[in-house]
């Protein structure tokens, strides 16, 4: 128990008798008398009166006194009466108390650890008591306070000159089981605050406890269903049943974008077939919007408006379609013209490393490029965008790559490094700021299991997003890439697109709800390839559905579809 080691010097009345020594006793935060303080000398005791004044005889000074009050810290001093009639102490207040409720109930919250923690580690602690209530005594000068409450979290904070401390909490857990609409549990399903405090995930069993939650409503949000915002009750647990959503989308290209009767025909066909969402062009060599992304306004010729994204998606959101904003990421020739910092290098001229069409490059083993994408995803998400679509998140794949001069050493695990890097903190920032995070992949590396020499593979990726757009495109694939008894995978639009997906699934189980691939709805202008129809498109449509992924794109870059192939809305 600490000591305050007093030097007094006090000046009794010189008598034959032994003198006096009187003592007043005062609270030091408080600064009034405290009552019924015990002042011993020797074997002499007296207790303070209401005025908190005590007389004691010194016998033989210097006298060695010790004063004690209920709920004080304790003085002890060797007084040597020398001068002074009246000897003042001031006893610290060495107890705490207050009482732990539910901020939102009132009820008392018990078992609620509180410790009072000095300066060398240590002090009392206690448990709240089934009223709420606790009490510390013996609490250490400049303490600091420690609050445990389970599920209401952990508050810390510093002692000023404070008797009692009451605590209203807030419950900061929220349990419980997220399911679909037939009950059965959906694992890998994405739970959070609605103001972002806290983030968890579902475990197999549908079951999640999201820890540090403040907020008053969760969001939970898996792949292959619409998302869901929910109010916490004062109990915190909070079951969830998720309606599946199948995402059906087509293409919207710049032509398209900065056309309002070629764009009323894309929202014409989503209001009058199943479609339901389109994909947005916003970035691809420049920038089709006034982005406010430091990194690329200063980019001579990056940031070239097109259109207002506010008047798009709300024109969008008016006719119930679900956007989706495409960014090209790494084939990115802007931005390697005004900073060859940046960009893929040629050993050979020294320049910039162009692919078979003459296109610069920049280098994804750049992490500045990471965080600027990363940024414009944000913003994206923060415009309202339902949806953020990385392309080219990848190393070139074609052109003289012999020449090509990346300032690193180009082994797979060092591309599959950097394209993982890119995509993880870009599906965080996207998430962060509400929108769901997609990426579009080579379909090869389904088939093959390596990243094909571009750092892609769906063992890195399909973890960190919500959606995984392969671009099974039969026209694209060769000869052998898929078991046919003969002829080319163009002839076998169907089977292109379930062996793809089933090699996908193969590859990283239980996945299937993440897969939304991209299917071919263009004639590929190669010999001896037949044009694609109608029927064509919806044998892809029909695989897909039929193999259980959350919904599909068509792509033609031209933003013409075969709105034959689409059943009719409704």
């Amino acid at each position: 128990m600490p000591l305050l080691l007093v030097v007094a010097t006090l000046v009794f009345q010189r008598t034959s008798t032994p003198p006096v020594l009187a003592v007043e006793i005062t609270d030091r935060y408080l600064g009034g008398p405290i009552a019924g303080a015990e002042i011993v000398a020797g074997s002499t005791s007296v207790v303070s009166d209401a005025a908190g004044l005590a007389t004691l005889e010194a016998a033989n000074p210097p006298i060695r006194v010790e004063i004690r009050a209920d709920g004080y810290e304790p003085v002890m001093a060797e007084v040597d009466p020398a001068g002074a009639e009246r000897w003042p102490v001031a006893m610290r207040p060495a107890r705490l108390a207050g009482a732990v409720v539910d901020e939102r109930t009132k009820d008392p919250i018990a078992g609620v650890r509180v410790a009072a923690i000095g300066v060398d580690g240590t002090g009392p602690e206690t448990t709240s008591a089934a009223d709420g209530t606790y009490r510390l005594d013996g609490v250490p000068a400049d303490a600091r306070l420690v609050v445990e409450a389970g599920d209401y979290g952990v508050i810390e904070q510093t002692l000023a000159q404070q008797t009692r401390l009451d605590f209203s909490l807030k419950r900061s857990v929220v349990s419980g089981f997220v399911r679909d609409a037939e009950g059965s549990p959906v694992s890998g399903a994405r739970v959070s605050g609605v103001d972002g405090s806290a983030t968890t995930v579902t475990g197999p069993d549908g079951s999640y406890r999201l820890l540090g939650a403040t907020a008053s409503e969760v969001l939970v949000a898996a792949s292959g269903y619409a998302e869901t915002t929910t109010s916490v009750p004062a109990s915190g647990h909070v079951d969830v049943a998720l309606e599946a959503e199948l995402i059906r989308a087509i293409y919207a290209n710049l032509g398209v974008l900065g056309d309002p009767e070629r764009l009323g025909r894309l929202i014409e066909i989503a209001n009058t077939t199943e479609i339901n969402a389109i994909v947005i062009d916003v970035k691809q060599d420049s920038i089709y919007y006034d982005t406010q992304v430091p990194f690329f306004r200063d980019i001579p010729g990056m940031v070239t408006p097109a259109y207002d994204p506010a008047e798009l998606l709300a024109l969008l959101d008016e006719n119930d379609i679900y956007s989706i904003a495409r960014m090209v990421v790494f084939k990115d020739p802007v931005v390697a013209e005004g900073r060859p910092d940046l960009a893929v290098r040629d050993e050979v001229t020294g320049g910039l490393w162009r692919d078979m069409n003459g296109s610069a490059w920049v280098n994804a083993f750049n992490q500045e490029l990471w965080q600027a994408n990363a940024d414009f995803a944000a913003e994206l998400a923060q415009l309202g965008f339902d949806e953020v679509q990385y392309d080219y998140i990848r190393f070139p794949s074609d052109g003289d790559l012999r020449t090509a001069d990346f300032g690193n050493d180009y082994t797979e695990e060092l591309r599959r490094a950097a394209i993982t890097g890119a995509v993880a903190i870009g599906a965080e920032q996207t998430r962060a700021n509400g929108a769901a995070f997609a990426i579009d992949l080579f379909p090869i590396i389904a088939l093959f299991g390596n990243d094909q020499g571009i750092g892609q593979t769906l063992q890195d990726l399909t973890p960190l997003a919500d959606y995984v757009c392969l671009m099974i495109y039969p026209s694209h694939y060769e000869l052998g890439n898929i078991p046919t008894a003969d002829g080319h995978p163009n002839d076998y639009p169907a089977e292109t697109v379930t062996y793809t997906m089933e090699m996908a699934e193969r590859l990283v189980p239980g996945t299937k709800q993440k897969m939304r691939p991209w299917l071919q709805d263009f004639t590929y202008p190669a010999d001896g390839f037949r044009a694609y129809e109608a029927a064509d498109v919806r044998a892809q449509i029909d695989a897909t559905e039929a193999f259980g992924a959350s919904g599909w794109l068509l792509w033609n870059a031209a933003g013409e579809f075969e709105v034959e192939a689409l059943k009719p809305d409704g």
